[in-house]
């Protein structure tokens, strides 16, 4: 039984693309625990609340828990914003999609 008819001429093809992949998903975080927790506490303050609750009122809650910043301070209202503010930042930045891009094959046949 014959498969081919004809002439058998193999071609050898050189397929050639690049892929671009952007991506926040390699570096770790350097945020502490501490970090974590103090972020975390002020989102379920203002984000999880039926009535959200102030900076200032914040702030003075973790004065009165004995809480300090991450530098050892005591709470202020421009700390908890700062720090609520910079989380947020950094939560879109780590959600980030992953951009793809890929470009249109160039296809050469050698011979």
């Amino acid at each position: 039984m014959r498969l081919w008819v004809g002439n058998c001429n193999p071609r050898t093809l050189l397929v050639t693309f690049s892929i671009s992949i952007t991506t926040t998903k390699l570096w770790d975080s350097n945020y502490s625990e501490y970090q974590e927790y103090l972020y975390n506490r002020i989102c379920e303050y203002k984000d999880k609340s039926v009535t959200p609750i102030g900076y200032r009122k914040i702030s003075q809650i973790f004065n009165e828990e004995g809480l300090k910043t991450p530098r050892g301070s005591v709470f202020k209202n421009n700390h908890v914003h700062s720090i609520y503010k910079k989380g947020k930042i950094r939560e879109e930045r780590i959600n980030r999609e992953d951009i793809v891009e890929v470009s249109q094959p160039i296809i050469e046949v050698l011979n």
